[in-house]
């Protein structure tokens, strides 16, 4: 019996209505291994959900919220899946931040306007190429999560003191597929923790299996994310 991939999701979710979950629990029972994708859905979800749950319940500062009301950036609108309801106010809090770019977007500057839409350049794209997560000092880009999305490509999640984001690997390039504003360095504004759960949580939605772990992101880095 074939369970697609949205299928088993909305399952580890328990979103599924009986008559698919009495479906994919009689596959789950003749296929090992798509129990254990299960497990692991939840296992990953059960992480980030911890990692996150303080900072998802903090209010956005009134002065972010009124720039997101002028600033928003819209992108192509693309397929939803529901999340766990602990997710809800953490996704709804920082993806509402509008997507923030800033003065990120110019000439010469990390973010540029492509034909098919923001890329990155200078120092984020370098950054995205080379950067493993554990550095971030020389960059002042700090990667969050890098992974397999759906369609076999890669991507990352970063957070810069500018423009936080995730990018995937489109040819030479790195397209922005979610921006938000980034960490204000010494100003009034520090506590982008809300902002990085939305990115995250978007990510998790993204994400083909599980997030690149050390070794698999010094190989993707060997290979040109490729």
């Amino acid at each position: 019996m074939t369970i697609d991939r949205e299928t088993l999701m909305a399952y580890a979710d328990g979103e599924c209505d009986p008559l698919t979950t009495r479906r994919v629990e009689r596959a789950i029972a003749a296929d090992p291994a798509l129990a254990a994708e299960v497990e692991a859905q939840r296992a990953l979800r059960a992480r980030i959900g911890a990692a996150f749950a303080p900072i998802a319940a903090a209010p956005v500062p009134p002065r972010i919220a009124e720039l997101a009301a002028s600033n928003v950036v819209t992108f192509p609108a693309r397929p939803k899946r529901r999340f766990p309801a602990g997710w809800a106010g953490a996704a709804a809090a920082s993806l509402v931040l509008g997507l923030l770019i800033g003065r990120g977007i110019a000439p010469g500057g990390p973010i540029e306007a492509g034909p098919d839409g923001l890329v990155a350049r200078g120092t984020l794209a370098r950054a995205l190429d080379t950067q493993p997560g554990s550095d971030g000092a020389a960059s002042g880009v700090r990667m969050l999560a890098s992974f397999r999305a759906a369609d076999g490509g890669y991507c990352r999640v970063f957070a810069g003191s500018a423009t936080s984001g995730i990018a995937c690997r489109d040819g030479d390039a790195w397209t922005l597929r979610r921006t938000a504003s980034g960490r204000a360095e010494g100003g009034a504004y520090r506590q982008a923790g809300s902002a990085d759960a939305g990115l995250m949580a978007a990510a998790q939605d993204m994400m083909a299996g599980q997030p690149l772990d050390g070794a698999g992101e010094a190989a993707a880095i060997r290979q040109g994310w490729r």
